[in-house]
């Protein structure tokens, strides 16, 4: 078949290049901050440990790239179907059963994840307004760290959005269709 035909029978074929950059950007992020998490705790206990010198921003920077890793990672895990939910009554179901019990865990996730990304959103708005920052030596800014919790949210609730059309969307076999 050519290309064009493949593209008037799968209407989602252009979409999929978005979300393979879409799932690469989040799955990036989320290593990236695990590993500068994992990396700053060795620097801050050898320098620690070994020179005696130690400053409590880069603990501060640990936590906040584990909770910025986490919010993040969480979306990334709703994209393979790791989510909150019954996991074990949906082998009970048949297909259908188990679209309206996995389709049941996102909705409400996706409450869940409109609820972070307000509470978020109002918490990184007060600690600009206050200009809080931390109490050591770098004076940093807190409200990037805090942003992670409203861009934790609205990238669980893309990827929810996403994991339910796709659950309910008819299956489409190309034979030029790769991945």
């Amino acid at each position: 078949m050519s290309d064009k035909t493949d593209g008037m029978l799968n209407p989602h074929q252009k979409s999929k290049k978005f979300w393979c950059g879409f799932d690469a950007f989040t799955d990036t992020i989320t290593a990236a901050l695990f590993t500068l998490g994992a990396i700053a705790m060795f620097l801050m206990v050898v320098t620690r440990y070994g020179f005696s010198w130690s400053d409590p921003s880069v603990e501060i920077l640990v936590r906040y790239s584990v909770i910025w890793g986490t919010f993040v990672g969480i979306a990334a895990a709703v994209r393979f179907s790791v989510n909150i939910r019954f996991t074990l009554v949906e082998h009970l179901f048949q297909e259908k059963g188990r679209r309206i019990i996995q389709s049941s865990a996102n909705v409400l996730t996706l409450i869940l994840a409109v609820g972070l990304a307000l509470s978020g959103i109002t918490l990184t708005e007060e600690t600009m307004m206050f200009d809080e920052r931390m109490p050591t030596s770098l004076r940093w800014f807190i409200w990037p760290f805090h942003a992670a919790i409203f861009f934790g949210g609205c990238l669980l609730a893309v990827q929810v959005i996403r994991t339910t059309v796709d659950l309910w969307r008819p299956i489409h076999n190309s034979s030029t269709e790769t991945r």
